[in-house]
């Protein structure tokens, strides 16, 4: 049911975590969806922070209520916690280090003991409760346990992108889902949160439980050999074929709703880009993106939407999506059946998030998927930005390329060549936008692009190269504070043009037919100023023949009972662009001197 690799310094205490046997699973598991919404007014949501209240206020004495913060300050939900430990509710709760100041949490700790309510790591040192990343080290859960509830509803696991800090974060784009009668997910959760309480420090407390059923959860820290390695979103992803799903092609299908998508996690991008080559439609909502991911992903055709809304007064606040879920409806590699699946939870995609105390919510059911795809759909359209210049800018924007179709194993097309070339500054605070994009190409095609300004924090340089030849092509983008990236160079090749051959005869009679060995043709091939020639290939049939290199011999003999004997001789050659080219002749060794 779970899968750990901890330090031989916790393995005793995860053993004894463990201990307990999991219940048997319910017949039925129910859901419940919630969203934030601040609506284009941008007004207060308190639904999702409701909905948490209502849980605990019908929690009865002697049942069990777990809970774990990021960013935490809020009363409301700090009375009710305190209502319930009161009336003899088992509270527990662990919240991140950095919230050590909050009075909330003061209270939380005076009023239901310390010892129940864990401050995760050490002034100075560490936020987190398991992770030993320094820096930063968070404790970045967001989710609540609840034995039971007084109309015997239970158990019941509350999962939620949204940290209970207001009012900063009652104009954000959450996501909340509540998961009634999973017992095994129920005791997964509860598992982990034992180990966050404990403060089993370990580089890598990587769980994925339970193994069966259509819920999973995916925890974290997680130790990589490399930032390529053991990514935890992207083995998810590795588990998706394309080849059928719910995009207008038929094909399998992947919508984004994340607050961070930033370069350290650029292996997820690398991934998207092939599951976009193998036929998925991707379509990515995102609040922080660095330079690289934006290029990177809208090189290929798939499309990025940046959201950002200015705090322009106390009344009218920011807004951003701080949810942190993903959509797929595709065929699984797992199973081989198309499904639909939401990634839910708490996890970014950002450097720090798998160091962190975090998990990944993976959720199979048509349900939920059709609420959160509706959430989606909702956000998508409300997608605006207006993110101030800022006071400065070091930072260089970055660009890519992208060209279809691929050339060949030794960099030749033998087509029409699309370029896509795109370029970003990202969709971050600190950096203040691009200026422009210039393209120039010179060789067989020339020409020269200026292309100003950006949309969805990106320009989008898209030409065709059809001339034969070798073009070459220079990019690079220059943002607003004048950051220049470095020039890149790319190489289009075309040859198109088929080699030639030549040395085969026109006319070719053998006499006497004296049984000699006779040479007929020296084969060669040739491509002008195509891409070389880089096989050539002659051949002879029809009776005793000698091709050494491009030299055909044919033996001037006639076929038995002194019958004609006809020679074919052919060569094929193709050249390093992939072009081929055939040929063919004749030799006759005639029945006699007059026959032709």
């Amino acid at each position: 049911m779970r899968r750990f690799r901890p330090s031989l310094l916790v393995a005793a205490a995860l053993l004894a975590l463990a201990a307990a046997a999991p219940s048997a699973a319910p017949a039925a598991i129910s859901y419940r969806t919630l969203f934030q919404d601040p609506g284009p007014a941008r007004t207060l949501d308190l639904s999702l922070d409701n909905r948490a209240i209502a849980l605990m206020n019908a929690t009865p004495k002697g049942e069990q209520l777990r809970f774990t913060f990021r960013d935490f300050n809020s009363q409301p939900i700090t009375d009710a916690l305190i209502a319930a430990h009161r009336r003899e509710v088992d509270v527990r709760g662990v919240i991140d280090g950095g919230e050590r100041n909050q009075a909330t949490v003061a209270q939380l700790v005076r009023e239901i003991g310390a010892d129940r309510v864990v401050v995760c790591g050490e002034r100075g040192v560490f936020n987190s409760c398991i992770s030993i990343a320094d820096p930063p080290s968070l404790m970045h859960n967001k989710f609540m346990t609840f034995s039971r509830l007084a109309d015997g509803r239970g158990p019941i696991v509350l999962q939620t992108s949204k940290n209970f800090l207001a009012p900063s974060q009652l104009t954000y784009y959450n996501d909340m889902v509540e998961i009634e009668g999973d017992v095994p997910l129920h005791d997964a959760y509860n598992r982990y949160f034992d180990a966050l309480q404990a403060q089993v420090r370990s580089a890598d407390f990587y769980l994925f439980a339970p193994e069966a059923g259509p819920n999973t959860i995916f925890t974290s820290p997680r130790s990589q050999r490399s930032r390529e390695t053991e990514d935890t979103i992207v083995e998810r992803m590795d588990e998706i074929d394309c080849s059928e799903g719910g995009s207008a092609s038929g094909r399998g299908l992947i919508r984004v709703a994340n607050m961070a998508f930033r370069s350290e996690r650029a292996v997820i991008m690398t991934r998207l880009v092939a599951l976009h080559r193998e036929g998925c439609e991707i379509d990515v909502i995102a609040t922080n993106l660095d330079g690289d991911i934006v290029a990177g992903l809208a090189s290929e055709g798939i499309r990025v939407r940046p959201f950002f809304l200015r705090g322009l007064s106390t009344a009218q606040r920011q807004v951003i999506v701080h949810s942190k879920f993903w959509l797929v409806d595709a065929v699984s590699r797992l199973t081989g059946r198309r499904a639909k699946v939401v990634y839910a939870g708490s996890s970014n995609w950002r450097g720090d998030q798998q160091r962190s105390d975090d998990l990944l919510l993976r959720i199979a059911d048509d349900g939920v998927y059709a609420a959160y795809a509706g959430y989606w759909e909702k956000i998508r359209g409300r997608v605006a930005s207006d993110q101030a210049t800022p006071a400065d800018d070091t930072t260089a924007p970055v660009s890519a390329l992208r060209r279809l179709p691929a050339p060949n194993p030794a960099g030749w097309n033998r087509d029409d060549v699309a370029l896509r070339i795109a370029a970003s500054d990202g969709h971050n605070v600190g950096n203040s936008g691009l200026k422009s994009l210039h393209v120039e190409l010179s060789g067989s095609r020339t020409g020269s692009w200026e292309l100003t300004g950006e949309q969805d924090a990106h320009r989008l340089a898209e030409l065709v190269v059809s001339a034969e030849g070798t073009t070459t092509v220079r990019y690079r983008a220059e943002d607003r504070f004048g950051n220049l990236e470095p020039v890149h160079t790319d190489v289009v090749r075309i040859d198109r043009t088929l080699p030639r051959i030549s040395g085969l005869p026109a006319t070719c009679l053998l006499w006497p037919p004296d049984h000699r060995i006779v040479h007929v043709a020296d084969v060669t091939a040739s491509d002008g100023d195509g891409s070389g020639v880089a096989a050539l290939t002659p051949a002879a049939t029809g009776g005793d023949v000698i091709v050494e290199g491009g030299s055909i011999s044919v033996r001037a003999e006639k076929s038995e009972r002194g019958r004609a004997r006809a020679y074919a001789l052919t060569a094929t050659a193709t050249d390093v662009a992939g072009n081929t080219a055939d040929a063919a002749a004749g030799c006759l060794v005639p029945h006699s001197q007059g026959e032709d």
